[in-house]
């Protein structure tokens, strides 16, 4: 009798979460299609797949293979193309947003494997629901919210596996790390604390059956080393000053060392912070965050050393010098969203040995929720401008730009739709945001040269029959289209003719080529 009680109060409470999950998502849904431009990349990556050209780059002109982001997600978005239609937006965001929902389930599923305080578990749970960087990937097409739902099986089936060493979990384990692997090029890192693990317990044979996923995760990766006789370009991108402006050049000593600097500065007292307050200003109430989490993420971590419980651990650690190790462009909150999972424990762990001192827990569990009052604050300004746009879309995702305030990618936009109707099948537009414009256009589209000198980005356009080109008109002469592409153009004005611009907000104007190379 009792048993059966408890498997319906963990029913009750289980479905309550879900359900507060699944309002808090609804009422956060954005319908509107991303500007960022890796949203449309992914959506031609599923293209690609569905149309049989397994992860081309179908939008440019040359269709070469494609060798930075890992097939996964895009294989999904192809499954749900191949059932609902390729221009099926809305469904792409039901996908991300079911896995948000899944990710709240076992994120539960884990703090009851780590924690014993009912209340500090459910508290932690529904600060997780409504956690900013969690609901806002939560309708985005981005490999984000099925991330983080991957990291967290990861974490249930270690944990599961630790405590009954049942083959099951130890092989749902491995399939889920070497997915993590095909969704993201740091997914990789998992399988150094799972090193450790298995050395450290002296479990060889599973050592070498993690060697075989972890060499079997490696497969997309030879494969487009033998293709193109390079390296993925994920990891790639560290070595640079600025991905974005490779001309500059590799990092140097002296640009590295300022880089661990910023972005050490920009995790531990913002980003982080900011997954526990959101973002409010003034920022004076993250001193109060600063000492509560680091504190508590501190004494967590060594509680964990000291129970000899060395993978979770290190498993943060090497990703977070993966994060502090990347290029500033990419120091984001969206980088630090899949181990917000892992981080909840350590500071749960924490707070779980503070009961020792009760008016410690009790204060920490007040700070739970005044975290989870201050994202429901900074959320819920958005919510009616979000609910309203989900009421008048007719879910064609080219028709819902109307909706959108910032006039300049609503301008970009709507440029891109007026030439899927207006320029020839066959003709090739150099942009910036390029998959995006294809996606809204079906015409191909090439990303402009990060360089200014005029050779390279002749030779360029030569090689990519570039008849087309987009012209940013934007006063910030710090934008990359100022620094590049804008300065060629301006040099060259007899080369262009006008082709079509929005002449109410004419923050984009798409230029014809009229001189032949």
């Amino acid at each position: 009798m009792v048993k059966r009680i408890v498997n319906k109060k963990e029913i009750f409470i289980t479905g309550a979460l879900i359900a507060v999950a699944l309002i808090w998502g609804l009422l956060n849904f954005e319908i509107l299609l991303n500007q960022g431009g890796d949203n449309g990349r992914y959506i031609m990556l599923g293209r690609s797949i569905m149309e049989g050209k397994f992860m081309k780059e179908i939008n440019t002109f040359k269709e070469n293979l494609h060798t930075q982001y890992p097939p996964f997600f895009p294989l999904t978005l192809s499954f749900i193309m191949a059932i609902f239609g390729k221009e099926n937006i809305f469904m792409m965001k039901l996908f991300s947003f079911v896995y948000y929902l899944l990710s709240v389930f076992f994120f539960y599923r884990v703090l009851n494997l780590y924690l014993k305080e009912k209340v500090l578990v459910a508290s932690l749970t529904i600060l997780f629901i409504f956690c900013n960087n969690i609901v806002d990937w939560s309708s985005l097409i981005l490999t984000e919210s099925l991330f983080i739902l991957t990291i967290i099986l990861i974490l249930y089936s270690f944990k599961m596996y630790d405590s009954t060493k049942r083959k099951s979990y130890f092989y749902s384990l491995m399939v889920f790390s070497t997915l993590s692997v095909f969704m993201r090029g740091n997914g990789l890192l998992v399988f150094f604390p799972l090193a450790l693990y298995f050395l450290t317990k002296k479990e060889k044979k599973n050592f070498l059956i993690m060697c075989g996923f972890a060499l079997l995760s490696q497969a997309w990766g030879f494969y487009v080393y033998l293709s193109t006789g390079e390296g993925s370009l994920y990891f790639r991108q560290v070595l640079y000053k600025n991905w974005y402006l490779p001309h500059l050049g590799m990092i140097d000593g002296k640009t590295f060392a300022n880089r661990l600097i910023y972005n050490s500065l920009n995790y531990f007292t913002t980003i982080i912070p900011t997954t526990f307050t959101a973002t409010i200003s003034p920022k004076i109430q993250y001193g109060a965050v600063l000492v509560v989490y680091i504190t508590s993420l501190a004494w967590g971590v060594v509680l964990f050393i000291k129970r000899k419980m060395f993978f979770e651990p290190l498993w943060l650690a090497v990703n977070m010098c993966m994060l502090l190790l990347w290029p500033e462009n990419f120091t984001t909150p969206r980088f630090f969203a899949p181990f917000i999972s892992l981080l909840f424990v350590f500071i749960g762990s924490a707070f779980s040995a503070y009961k020792r001192v009760e008016i410690v827990y009790f204060l920490s569990i007040g700070f739970i929720g005044i975290s989870v009052f201050l994202n429901i604050y900074e959320l819920s300004r958005e919510i009616p401008r979000k609910v309203y746009i989900l009421s008048e879309t007719n879910f064609d995702f080219r028709d819902d730009n109307r909706m959108r305030v910032q006039t300049g990618i609503r301008t970009f936009f709507d440029i891109a739709i007026w030439a899927k109707d207006s320029i020839p099948e066959d003709a090739v537009v150099m942009t910036t945001k390029a998959e995006l414009f294809y996606i809204h256009s079906d015409r191909k589209a090439e990303i402009f040269p990060y360089t200014d000198n005029d050779s390279i980005i002749i030779e360029y356009m030569k090689e990519r029959n570039i008849n087309y080109v987009m012209y940013e008109n934007a006063p910030n002469q710090g934008r990359l289209a100022n620094l590049t592409i804008n300065k060629f153009i301006l040099n060259h004005k007899e080369w262009f003719e006008m082709a079509h611009t929005v002449k109410e907000r004419p923050n984009y104007i798409l230029l014809k080529l009229v001189r032949q190379f």
